[in-house]
């Protein structure tokens, strides 16, 4: 009985698609910060496009309209800090020297912790005030940094939000034919629901900024305005945020007392109804929603390659992501029926 052989021809092309698909990751791996910069400044001009689009029609240039857009941005900024990052700065400097205080007296102030080393090491890194030159340097490198980070990205969401068409023509210039229709359906898709998710959640972050600052100051809260920032900055991330903000509120108020602890909860309990029932369907109505299990998953995902910026956005991408697979569904189920007929 003659043993049959098997040949396995390998395809020189299919060997250098394949180096080439690895090259490519690869590249995008070593330009991730520049990726980075240019999504947030994506995200920008489409969370600012409605304005722009609402002086345009006022008839000013759409430059001069996202100029006007950036003056009010920076006028907040300014606003903001010389009335509120001053308070807030100094409420979180005495709060974080008072961490390791409140966790003894949470847990009971006992003779172990009192002579534990760890809440020691806390204080004296928090309280220093004497860097070393290293870290003098680090700290000036950090923000150089980053002050040129924001400049690249409101400058690149400047030039899009002018340019709105300037994707599609990209689209158009370097896409196959026949997967047109379909890339430039998906953005503008994208384009809508990220828009609203963004300017949702947003406006979310505030409202509950401002709802938690007025409750914390009426109980007489210590730290209120630290504790609403928190609650609001902690607002954009679905479903753990608000546990977070108002978890941390409650610690504090228990430390002067149960009953203050327990009007907190009762508060943030109080909030949360209003939150879902009537701030989340006005805010975030036209909004895409992920599953629960998806959004913790793309948050750890996004967290750990890009820290907290990742984060922030692992989900507006993670929704990016899920338009794609839906669109490319809905554009192959279509030519199915077309060569069907």
């Amino acid at each position: 009985m003659e043993k049959q052989t098997t040949l396995i021809k390998i395809d020189p092309w299919s060997v250098l698609k394949v180096i080439l698909v690895f090259l490519g990751f690869w590249f995008l791996y070593l330009i991730r910060d520049v990726i980075l910069i240019f999504l947030i400044a994506a995200f920008l001009s489409i969370i600012i496009i409605p304005a722009v689009n609402f002086f345009e029609r006022k008839k000013f240039p759409r430059w001069l309209g996202v100029l006007v857009v950036y003056l009010i941005i920076l006028a907040a900024v300014v606003f903001l800090s010389f009335l509120v990052f001053p308070t807030l700065i100094s409420q979180g400097k005495v709060l974080l020297e008072k961490i390791p205080d409140y966790f003894k007296s949470i847990l009971g102030g006992g003779s172990v912790l009192e002579s534990d080393s760890f809440f020691e090491a806390i204080k004296r890194w928090l309280t220093t005030s004497s860097p070393e030159r290293s870290q003098i340097f680090s700290f000036f490198g950090n923000v150089v940094s980053g002050l040129f980070t924001t400049i690249m990205v409101f400058i690149i969401a400047f030039y899009l939000s002018v340019d709105r068409e300037f994707i599609n023509r990209q689209i158009i210039k370097f896409s196959p034919l026949k997967y047109r229709n379909f890339l430039t359906n998906f953005y503008s898709t994208a384009q809508q629901k990220i828009g609203a998710w963004s300017r949702g959640a947003l406006s979310l972050c505030f409202i509950i900024g401002v709802l938690s600052y007025l409750g914390l100051l009426i109980l007489g809260v210590k730290f209120a305005l630290v504790l609403a920032v928190l609650a609001g900055v902690t607002e954009i991330i679905p479903y753990v945020g608000p546990w977070i903000g108002g978890t941390v509120a409650f610690i504090v108020a228990l430390v002067d007392s149960p009953m203050k602890a327990f009007l907190v909860a009762i508060f943030y309990l109080i909030l949360q109804q209003a939150e879902n029932s009537l701030i989340v369907p006005l805010t975030m109505r036209k909004a895409v929603g992920l599953n629960p299990v998806v959004v913790l998953v793309v948050l750890l995902i996004g967290g750990k390659l890009a820290g907290p910026i990742g984060a922030l956005l692992a989900v507006p991408v993670a929704t990016i992501i899920g338009i794609l697979v839906k669109e490319y569904l809905d554009y192959k189920k279509e030519i199915n029926q077309k060569l069907e007929i």
